[in-house]
């Protein structure tokens, strides 16, 4: 399973949003973002395969794009300041693996094993997803070693999504859940309407 471990420079920055945002201060890139083109509100991973939709308030970062993965953050961590959401603030990534129609999800005891986790409780499991909570490892110092993960079957894959955030941040109270159940949801709907599918 493909996970998100990296230490590169935008979980830095992610987790100074972080810190910024939950602290009530808000947080924008300022000059630095109209430069650059701003982050995307969908895109296609694995060939065109696979429809990424985050849930609302959430933009993808077109930084961090790879075939097989997707980091997102809410909008205007991104640098959209003009997007307004109540969203809760944190760092949600979506990384894909090819398996074949029959390959069972991997449990979260199988995710927990492979990278580390402990305290694991699963709060969803139906319609070829699986949500669970679990203490583990985490991106960035800072950030709340307490987070949600989800595997999801989506257009031939099998996606892994992790939500990160700032200790007791919503991110990793019960709504976090419910980002994660969003963004399946919706890239599971999008996939399954592309002519290829």
């Amino acid at each position: 399973m493909t996970t998100w471990t990296s230490k590169a420079p935008f979980a830095a920055l992610a987790l100074f949003t972080l810190s910024a945002c939950e602290g009530g201060q808000g947080f924008s890139l300022g000059g630095s973002a109209g430069a650059e083109k701003p982050p995307l509100l969908q895109t296609s991973l694995a060939g065109g395969a696979v429809e990424v939709v985050p849930p609302q308030g959430y933009c993808i970062d077109r930084k961090s794009l790879k075939r097989h993965f997707a980091l997102m953050a809410r909008c205007d961590a991104l640098g959209l300041p003009d997007v307004v959401t109540a969203a809760p603030l944190g760092i949600l990534t979506l990384s894909l693996v090819e398996a074949a129609p029959d390959t069972p999800l991997p449990t979260p005891q199988d995710v927990a094993k492979a990278v580390g986790l402990t305290q694991v409780v699963e709060t969803d499991s139906r319609d070829y997803t699986t949500i669970f909570v679990a203490e583990g490892p985490v991106p960035a110092e800072g950030m709340s070693g307490r987070h949600w993960r989800g595997t999801a079957r989506l257009a031939g894959h099998v996606a892994s999504v992790t939500l990160y955030g700032a200790p007791q941040s919503r991110a990793v109270s019960d709504e976090g859940r419910s980002l994660i159940a969003e963004l399946i949801r919706q890239s599971r709907a999008r996939s399954e309407s592309q002519p290829n599918s």
